[in-house]
């Protein structure tokens, strides 16, 4: 395949033109995607017509898949396909509602937070239902440098039990075996890219507390984090088209779904996860604009 990576917003986001997924791909275009994802969080391909199967084999080759929970929510027969719809057959939900909505990265709630998502549109509403991308390395590299400071090497709790009624209000309440299953983690606040290298910041909805602050310290500092984080020099937009399909690192960049009227039209899509690994901490500043400035 003869590939062309264009970034649409600076060195965050690009969008990859000539790759057919539906296709076997040669290891030198896949190497070639791999390493554009490794500069870019946030990797577009558009006009995808994609097999579920064909799905899961593209993405598999990024790592190995997890499989979401609640296991209802798992295309049939292709449990590693993770239905993000508002669409009823028969009275029953094909897929989550309302998935994502509140600025996160997949899985940052669990001590192994997932590597990176794929998301395949297949039916859209004709406005709304936008997907906002933050870029984390951005964030990171904007912050003052006292803030840096204080954050560098420090690590905050991310708490499922703690905020899932703040922000999933629409689903049941955890049980005391969904809240056993999804203890309290503490991840770096400062995050190591296992691959680039560069420093991230890591401060999504689902932190609470910040290691070696006083509890009111600490909510104040990640509050100012979050709000940071998304500010408009941040955020890349993607305005979703049929047959699009998105690739993001969740370990240096953020997403939230935009509202829709869910009452009125249809949204059906299907995403793959890939498993990740223990957060690394950054003990010291690797910017992403001193890298790239050097090659």
């Amino acid at each position: 395949m003869n590939l062309t990576i264009r970034p649409i917003q600076g060195e965050f986001c690009a969008e990859v033109i000539g790759a057919d997924l539906a296709r076997p791909m040669d290891d030198a275009t896949f190497t070639e995607i791999e390493r554009a994802w490794t500069r870019h969080s946030i990797l577009v391909f558009r006009d995808v017509r994609m097999s579920p199967a064909q799905h899961m084999a593209f993405t598999r080759r990024f790592g190995p898949l997890h499989i979401m929970e609640p296991l209802q929510y798992n295309l049939a027969g292709h449990p590693e396909i993770f239905i993000v719809s508002n669409v009823e057959e028969g009275g029953r939900a094909l897929g989550m509602k309302r998935a994502g909505w509140g600025w996160h990265s997949d899985g940052e709630d669990k001590e192994i937070p997932n590597a990176g998502s794929f998301l395949h549109a297949l039916e859209l509403p004709p406005e709304g239902g936008d997907t906002l991308f933050a870029d984390m390395y951005g964030a990171f590299e904007g912050l003052d440098a006292g803030t840096r400071k204080t954050i560098m090497g420090r690590r905050a709790c991310f708490s499922r039990v703690r905020l899932h009624h703040v922000h999933y209000p629409h689903l049941p309440a955890l049980t005391e075996d969904d809240k056993r299953k999804r203890p309290d983690v503490w991840h770096p606040m400062t995050r190591r890219h296992p691959k680039s290298g560069w420093t991230a910041l890591y401060v999504g909805r689902w932190a609470c507390e910040v290691e070696g602050m006083p509890d009111a310290d600490g909510a104040a500092m990640i509050q100012y984090l979050q709000e940071f984080a998304v500010r408009p020099e941040f955020i890349y937009r993607h305005r979703w088209r049929p047959g699009d399909a998105v690739l993001w690192d969740n370990r240096c960049a953020q997403h939230c779904a935009t509202p829709f009227d869910d009452q009125k039209y249809r949204r059906h899509m299907h995403r793959t996860t890939i498993e990740g690994e223990v957060p690394l901490m950054a003990t010291s500043p690797a910017l992403r604009s001193s890298s790239l400035a050097t090659h």
